[in-house]
């Protein structure tokens, strides 16, 4: 039934259906369900739906059955996206002192998971676990090279339109059984990045020079004809000591984590020997430093944002 107007109803709500003129008694009955989901009501499912949503108001000894009854189905119908745990107050009529004891029954008898305020069919969870194992596969074998497939997009590829909750309580469980790692990227226990000789070599050689090259780093692209390599090899293996945070992004520049994390240190050193009010400015800082101002604007940056150093007009507190 479809109302031309909203209005405030709850299962097992009475209702009569009268005609405007003349003014004729149609017929009357309770409320189902509220908030149906809106598919065809006129097919063989809809009948059966409503058939397993149907109760007396009236039997006190059937209304605990009823209710879980219903709810199943409501929890069935919402799917991905799950029933939130308040809809069975606003939309089931459950007693909310009763909110516990139904919920607890109804994961009992797996119709139901809880995950904190919502409630979805185990076999979305256990769907779910399976599509992201075997999503992994799938991108382990196209990509060796990637760690990994970053959290958000794999949650948008397989559950964009699904509650964000029950993809985390899939991704927890997962690596509560030791099937995946579970960081800012998500990978099957068992991969391991595959690199093949030349790609071995190539990734040794860039680390080396970056880590030689300290706080004057080279150009990656200047290193290929060293390093005697296809540019797209080169190219793919920074990106893998990127990823694998061994070369750090500042700006336009690649540096060595090493030679980032023994600056911090050396700057954080200045407050020994300068005081609380230690300060540096850029020439200071390219003098200590031997480096150019090409490096030198960059790396203060980079102390701002690590919070080691705050910018106080041109010059800059230790903190």
């Amino acid at each position: 039934m479809r109302l031309e107007r909203p209005a405030v109803l709850t299962r097992g709500d009475r209702y009569i259906l009268r005609a405007y003129s003349p003014s004729v008694t149609i017929a009357g009955g309770h409320v189902l369900d509220p908030k149906p989901p809106p598919t065809a009501i006129r097919t063989v499912a809809a009948v059966e739906r409503c058939r397993r949503l149907d109760f007396d108001p009236a039997a006190e000894t059937d209304r605990v059955a009823s209710e879980l009854r219903a709810v199943a189905v409501m929890i069935e119908d919402a799917g991905d996206t799950g029933l939130a745990i308040s809809a069975l107050v606003s939309r089931a009529a459950i007693d909310p002192g009763a909110l516990d004891a139904r919920i607890d029954a109804l994961v009992a008898a797996a119709h139901a998971v809880r995950i904190e305020d919502v409630m979805v069919r185990p076999t979305v969870l256990d769907r779910l676990k399976t599509a992201i194992v075997a999503m992994l596969g799938e991108h382990h074998r196209d990509q060796p090279l990637s760690e990994g497939m970053p959290r958000g997009e794999a949650r948008e590829r397989l559950f964009g339109r699904g509650h964000p909750l029950v993809f985390e309580r899939a991704v927890a469980e997962l690596a509560a059984a030791g099937r995946i790692a579970a960081r800012d990227r998500l990978a099957l226990v068992s991969h391991r990045v595959s690199l093949s000789p030349e790609e071995e070599r190539a990734r040794a050689a860039l680390e080396r020079a970056f880590r030689d090259g300290g706080l004057r780093p080279p150009d990656a692209g200047s290193l290929v004809p060293a390093i005697g390599v296809a540019p797209a090899v080169a190219d793919r293996m920074v990106k893998l000591l990127q990823r694998q945070k061994v070369l750090v992004k500042v700006d336009e520049l690649l540096f060595h984590e090493e030679a980032l994390r023994e600056l911090k240190r050396d700057v954080t050193a200045l407050k020994v020997s300068g005081g609380p009010n230690a300060r540096i400015d850029v020439g200071t800082f390219k003098e200590r430093f031997g480096i150019t101002r090409k490096f030198a604007i960059p790396l203060l940056g980079y102390l701002d944002r690590e919070r080691v150093t705050r910018r106080v007009g041109d010059a800059r507190v230790v903190l």
